[in-house]
């Protein structure tokens, strides 16, 4: 079988990190151009616009995108319109609107389409899934606590209109939940503490309930510079499953569960293989929804400007 022939679009920090080596470890993909207006990738032609890289490549089968979410979708839609299946980094648009746009472009163009929702693909998830079968649940608890001075230093795009602020990273708790309960989530309350001078949230809380009125309870901090945290506690009845270190440990009351050892992207590529095969979308814009209905729904609190 022929390797999918890819492109990348963007080669910041999470295309250096995550992307790059997953590619480059399956044999299912070769990368044959990267467009970039930073720093170059080694070993591959490189292109200032995503234009450029299309009309150098004309063979290309799929692009990944890795760029900050403003303005993505005419880079998205570029993509689709020139017969390209898409990978698209989360969140995958600064608005709910351009992101349902894309998902009805891919379908009707019949491409294979993928919001990469990466930590679903963390190894515990799965595990998770298979025990809350048939397993009613009392309440659902999420803390996401990091330092974004560690993680994104430097990428003031974050906290622009349509960055999301402290929802970039929280997003990928929201991605997990979604994935896991049977139903939609709504907003009940929200606070978003949005620095004076930034346009979006450093800190945020809120009070969710699925359609059968389980309580999920979200407290997110991007300024947490010790003991940072990514917890998911799932309770039952009969006991209470965590998530932690982002889905990559897995507890059952205290006792460590087995998970698989694929790391998040390597199976979030495989996955991608997968779609392009049968040019289907794997497209969920259910994470990004429950962020703008917080953004629409909660309470704005100023708080201290923030200086990286």
């Amino acid at each position: 079988m022929q390797p999918i022939r890819l492109g990348l679009v963007g080669y910041g920090k999470i295309a250096q990190d995550q992307h790059l080596p997953a590619i480059r470890a399956n044999p299912m993909f070769s990368l044959e151009g990267v467009a970039t207006q930073g720093a170059p990738c080694p070993g591959v032609p490189n292109f200032g616009t995503l234009t450029e890289l299309l009309a150098s490549q004309p063979g290309l089968d799929a692009i990944a995108f890795c760029t900050p979410p403003q303005g993505r979708h005419g880079l998205v839609h570029e993509a689709l319109k020139a017969g390209k299946h898409v990978l698209v980094e989360k969140p995958p648009c600064a608005s709910l609107g351009e992101a349902m746009a894309l998902v009805a472009q891919a379908r009707d163009a019949r491409l294979a389409g993928l919001f990469a929702w990466h930590s679903r693909f963390a190894p515990g998830v799965e595990a998770a899934r298979a025990w809350l079968v048939g397993r009613p649940l009392k309440a659902v608890r999420v803390q996401w606590k990091e330092s974004v001075r560690k993680w994104h230093p430097g990428q003031t795009w974050i906290w622009r209109a349509g960055g999301l602020g402290v929802f970039d990273p929280g997003i990928n708790a929201l991605s997990i939940v979604t994935e896991l309960l049977p139903t939609s989530l709504f907003i009940e309350q929200a606070e978003l503490r949005v620095p004076a001078n930034c346009q979006a949230p450093i800190a945020a809380t809120m009070a969710l309930r699925d359609a059968q009125g389980l309580p999920v309870s979200v407290d997110l901090d991007f300024d947490h510079g010790h003991d940072e945290l990514w917890r998911i506690e799932l309770e039952a009845e009969d006991g209470t499953l965590r998530l932690d270190q982002g889905g990559a440990v897995v507890t059952l009351d205290g006792m460590p569960m087995a998970v698989s050892e694929e790391g998040e992207y390597p199976a979030l590529y495989r996955h991608f293989h997968e779609l392009v095969q049968a040019c289907g979308q794997d497209m969920d814009v259910q994470p990004l929804r429950v962020v703008a209905d917080a953004f629409f729904a909660g309470e704005r609190t100023t708080v201290e400007p923030f200086y990286e």
